[in-house]
C-alpha cells in the first residue's frame, strides 16, 4: 500500500475511535517507557532478589549484529518489512482471515515496527484500541527513523527468555558469545525464539526449541539467504547451549522460583493484570518495576534450612523438602525445595521438590482418610479387625499388609491411627469407598487428579510437599481453612497496588471432626510412631513412609505453625536402607527429627499454648484404652487414661474384662500352637498381644518366644498383657544334621534344637545288635547332610535300650 494511502486509513481509523485514541505529533521515541528493576521482597520488606530487564540489555549498532540473525528475524517476523511503511496492511488482512478461520486470535499481522512500539511504548494489551493505537504509532515512528534505525532498536529490545533483553543478552546468555559470532543454527534459535520466549525455551522445552530452529531455517530458504544443503546441515547441528550458571545468589532462591514461576504461568490464574500470556506476564515482571511481597519469613527460613542441613550432614544423604505455613492466615513462612539450589554439579538442584516433586506420601495420608471416616459418622474407637494381612474377595490383586510384617489384635481406629496399621486403614478405604477419600481430600486443598482406588487409603497418590502441608492446616483450626499463598501483594513502583491476596476463608471440616483428628495425632507423637518429632508445647502429626523406605515423611503442627516435611532422592524411588543410606529411613526418624529441629527452633519465642477447643459440650472421663470401655476393679491402670469426648460420643459401658485379678506367675505358652497359647493365657486373666517373627526354630504357627519370661510376676512393661511372637518361618531346606553313632537322647536332642520333628524306632535291623551299645543310633531317614524341608521329620533307628 503506498503511504498516503496507509495514512488516510490510519487517519479514518482514528477518527472513527477518536473516544478512544489521541496520537501525540512529534517522534514517538520520546514516549518509551523506561524499563525498571523489579523486587521480591520477604514479608518484613527485605529484598530476596532484584529481576533486571534493563541491567541484562546492552545496546549494539546493527552492523554488530551478526547478518544471519538480522536475516532470520526478517524471514520469520516480518519478510516485508522493506517494503511496506510501518504497517503491512496484507498481512493484517491475511492474519484477520485466518482469525476468522481459526475462532480464535491465531496470527497476529504485527510488523516489526509495530512490535518495537507494542515492546516500548503500548504495552502488550489485546484490545482494538491499543492495535490502533500502535499501528498509527508505527507509521508515524517511520516518519522520524530510518528502517535500519527502527530494526536495530527492535533488535535490542526484543525479549528472547529468561530475562535477557536484545541480542547481545541473547546471545552471551544462550551461547556465551557475542551476537557478532553466531552460528546458523544458533541465529535460527534466536530469532525463533522472539513469537514465544516460554514456549521455544531451549532449556525448558528443547524439543519445541528445536522444531522452531526448524521453521526458522526453512523460511531462510525460501529467503535465498542459505541453501537447503546448509538447512539440512544446521538442522542437525549441535545448538552449543552453555550450562546455566549462577548469576546472583538470591535469598531464599527456592522462594524466589517459585514466585518468578507463579507469576508467570499463573496456574490459578491469579495474575491476569500482569498480562494475558505467560510472555506478557514475563515481561512485565522483568521491567515494570514492581514490589512482589512475599509472605516469607527470613529468619524461619534460615531455621528450616537449617534443620534440613542438621539432619542430613553427610555425604551421600538424600536430599529434604520442607514447606512451612502460618495456619491462621494460610501464609507460606519456609520453603526448602532441596539440597543447594545453586550447586553446579546437581542436575537436581534447581528442581522444586516442595512444589514440583510428586512423591507417594504414605501413611502421613491417612488423617484425611480419618477425617473422611469422622465426616460419615464413624467413631475413632470403633474397633477394627488388624492382623499382619488383608484381603479383598472384590480385590483380588490388592493384599495391604503392615510395615514389616507386624501383627496386630483387634484395634480401635483411634489405636491404628497411633501405630499406623495398614490392615485397619485398608478395610476402613474399602468401606468408605475411593471416591469419599478423594473428595474429602478436593476440600481440604489438594487440586492434584487422584485415583479413584481404595489403595489410596494407604497414601499411594504421589502428592507434594506444599499439598500435604496445605491439607493439614484445617486440622489446626478447627476446620477453617485460609487459601494457602505465598505472594501477599504486587505494587508498582510508585506504590499502587496491582493485585492483593483475597483471604476467603472457609470452612472445610467439622469443629468435631478436626478436632477429633487433632487429639488423635497428638498421641501418634506422644506415645506412636512420631515420637522423635516432639517438642516441648502441644502438637500433633503423623508420619508417612513409602514402600521399600523410598519416600518418608512427617507432616507437624501446633497452633501457630504447619509444616510438611518430605525426605528423598530427587532422581526417583530409592530404597533408603543400609548401605544405600546410613540407617533405615521411616517417617519417624530422620522427617520427625527434621520437624523437631525446625519447629523448636521457630517456635522458641512464641507461648505455647493448647489447640482450640470447639464451641461444643465436651466431656472428659477415664476409659480403659484398649477397650473404649469405663474401667472396673480390674482393669490394669496403665490402660486407663482421661480422654475427651463430644457430648453423646462418650463410652457409657463398663469393662467386663478383665473378670478378675490376673494371677501372679505367666504360664510358659513357648511351644504351643497360637490357639492353646491365647486359651491358657485369657482364662489365666491375661491379656494377648500377638506379634509375628521368623523363626528357625518353630514351625510355623507355634508360639516362639513370649514376654514376660515364664513364672514373671510383673507385667509393668506391657500392662495387663503378655506378648507372644508366632513364628511365622519360611519353609526353607537345609542339611539334616548326622547323629549315627550318638545316644537316642542326645541325638534327638541335637535334631529338635535345630528345628527337626524327631521319631525313634528300636530295631536291630534283622540281626542280633552285635557290636551296637544299648540305646546307639545306628541309623538315620534322611541320612545325615541330605537337604530336606525345614521341620519336617526325621526317624531314628537306634538299638534296643540295656534291660
Amino acid at each position: 500500500m503506498r503511504p498516503r494511502a496507509l495514512l488516510t486509513l490510519l487517519l479514518l481509523l482514528t477518527t472513527a475511535c477518536a473516544p478512544m485514541v489521541t496520537l501525540e505529533a512529534g517522534d514517538p521515541v520520546r514516549r518509551i517507557r523506561q524499563p525498571q528493576t523489579s523486587r521480591l521482597l520477604a514479608a518484613d520488606g527485605r529484598v530476596l532478589a532484584e529481576l533486571h530487564g534493563e541491567q541484562d540489555r546492552d545496546e549494539v549498532a546493527l552492523d554488530d549484529v551478526d547478518p544471519l540473525l538480522t536475516q532470520a528475524v526478517l524471514a520469520v517476523e516480518d519478510r516485508r518489512y522493506f517494503l511496506h511503511a510501518g504497517v503491512d496492511l496484507a498481512a493484517i488482512v491475511r492474519a484477520a482471515v485466518r482469525n476468522v478461520s481459526a475462532g480464535e486470535i491465531a496470527q497476529g499481522g504485527s510488523t516489526i515496527t509495530q512490535q518495537y512500539v507494542k515492546n516500548t511504548i503500548t504495552g502488550p494489551a489485546q484490545t482494538l484500541e491499543r492495535k490502533i493505537e500502535e499501528a498509527a504509532l508505527a507509521w508515524q515512528l517511520e516518519q522520524h527513523h530510518s528502517k535500519q534505525d527502527i530494526l536495530g532498536r527492535y533488535l535490542n529490545t526484543a525479549y528472547f527468555g529468561q530475562g535477557a533483553y536484545g541480542v547481545a543478552a541473547a546471545s552471551r546468555h544462550y551461547f556465551g558469545r557475542e551476537p557478532t559470532s553466531l552460528t546458523l543454527v544458533q541465529a535460527a534459535q534466536l530469532a525463533g525464539m522472539i513469537a514465544s520466549p516460554s514456549r521455544f525455551d531451549p532449556y525448558d522445552h528443547p524439543e519445541a526449541a528445536h522444531a522452531r530452529r526448524a521453521v526458522v531455517l526453512r523460511a531462510l530458504v525460501g529467503a535465498g539467504v542459505i541453501s537447503q544443503d546448509e538447512a539440512d546441515a544446521a538442522g542437525t547441528g549441535d545448538v552449543g547451549l552453555v550450562d546455566q550458571s549462577v548469576q546472583e545468589q538470591d535469598l531464599a532462591p527456592y522462594v524466589v522460583a517459585e514466585v518468578k514461576r507463579l507469576l508467570q504461568h499463573d496456574p490459578q490464574g491469579l495474575f491476569g493484570i500482569l498480562g494475558t500470556t505467560v510472555d506478557e506476564r514475563a515481561d512485565v515482571l522483568f521491567t515494570g518495576g514492581l514490589r512482589v511481597h512475599t509472605t516469607v519469613d527470613l529468619t524461619m527460613q534460615a531455621q528450616a534450612e537449617q534443620a534440613v542441613a542438621s539432619v542430613l550432614d553427610q555425604e551421600g544423604d538424600p536430599s529434604a523438602a520442607l514447606v512451612a505455613i502460618d495456619p491462621a492466615t494460610g501464609a507460606v513462612r519456609a520453603l526448602v525445595g532441596g539440597r543447594d539450589y545453586n550447586d553446579p554439579d546437581d542436575p537436581f538442584a534447581r528442581f522444586n521438590l516442595a512444589t514440583q516433586g510428586r512423591r507417594q506420601p504414605g501413611s502421613s495420608f491417612k488423617p484425611i482418610v480419618l477425617a473422611t471416616a469422622l465426616s460419615l459418622g464413624i467413631s475413632p474407637d470403633r474397633r477394627f479387625p488388624a492382623g499382619d494381612c488383608v484381603t479383598f474377595p472384590q480385590i483380588p490383586d490388592w493384599q495391604p499388609c503392615n510395615y514389616g510384617g507386624t501383627s496386630y489384635p483387634e484395634l480401635t481406629l483411634r489405636e491404628a491411627t497411633v501405630h499406623s496399621v495398614n490392615t485397619v486403614y485398608a478395610r476402613l478405604a474399602v468401606e468408605l469407598g475411593p471416591q469419599a477419600i478423594v473428595q474429602t481430600a478436593h476440600a481440604l486443598g489438594i487440586d492434584d487428579d487422584l485415583p479413584s482406588v481404595a489403595s489410596i487409603g494407604l497414601g499411594t497418590a504421589e502428592l507434594s510437599p506444599w499439598d500435604l502441608a496445605e491439607a493439614y492446616t484445617p486440622f489446626a483450626t478447627l476446620g477453617t481453612q485460609h487459601p494457602v499463598h505465598l505472594i501477599d501483594r504486587i505494587e508498582e513502583a510508585d506504590g499502587t497496588v496491582l493485585w492483593e491476596h483475597d483471604d476467603e476463608t472457609r470452612r472445610v471440616l467439622d469443629q468435631a471432626v478436626s478436632w477429633l483428628i487433632t487429639q488423635t495425632l497428638t498421641e501418634v507423637v506422644a506415645r506412636g510412631t512420631g515420637v522423635r518429632a516432639k517438642i516441648d508445647r502441644p502438637q500433633a502429626g503423623k508420619t508417612g513412609t513409602a514402600q521399600d523406605n523410598s519416600d518418608a515423611w512427617f507432616v507437624g503442627y501446633t497452633p501457630d505453625l504447619v509444616a510438611s516435611v518430605w525426605v528423598g532422592f530427587p532422581e526417583g524411588r530409592v530404597a533408603m536402607r543400609p548401605p544405600t543410606t546410613r540407617e533405615v529411613v521411616e517417617g519417624g526418624r530422620w522427617p520427625a527429627q527434621i520437624w523437631a529441629a525446625f519447629a523448636g527452633a521457630a517456635l522458641a519465642d512464641v507461648p505455647a499454648r493448647g489447640f482450640p477447643v470447639p464451641d461444643l459440650s465436651i466431656v472428659t472421663i477415664k476409659v480403659d484404652v484398649t477397650r473404649d470401655c469405663l474401667p472396673n476393679l480390674y482393669t490394669p491402670a496403665d490402660v486407663v487414661e482421661l480422654r475427651e469426648y463430644v457430648r453423646g460420643a462418650e463410652p457409657t459401658q463398663r469393662c467386663t474384662e478383665p473378670a478378675g485379678p490376673p494371677i501372679d506367675d505367666v504360664p510358659m505358652v513357648v511351644g504351643l500352637p497360637l490357639a492353646t497359647a491365647r486359651r491358657l493365657l485369657a482364662d489365666e486373666g491375661f491379656l494377648v498381644d500377638v506379634r509375628q517373627e521368623v523363626s528357625a526354630l518353630y514351625p510355623t504357627g507355634i508360639v516362639a518366644r513370649q514376654r514376660p519370661v515364664p513364672g514373671a510376676t510383673t507385667l509393668e512393661r506391657d500392662g495387663n498383657a503378655v506378648v507372644i511372637w508366632v513364628s511365622t518361618a519360611v519353609r526353607t531346606r537345609s542339611a539334616v544334621p548326622d547323629v549315627v553313632g550318638l545316644d537316642v537322647d542326645d541325638a534327638q536332642t541335637v535334631l529338635e534344637l535345630t528345628g527337626w520333628v524327631v521319631e525313634v524306632r528300636r530295631s536291630c535291623g534283622g540281626g542280633d545288635c552285635q557290636g551296637l551299645s544299648a540305646d546307639e543310633v545306628w541309623a538315620q531317614t534322611p541320612e545325615g547332610g541330605e537337604v530336606a524341608r525345614d521341620h519336617s521329620l526325621v526317624v531314628l533307628t537306634a538299638a534296643p535300650a540295656s534291660p
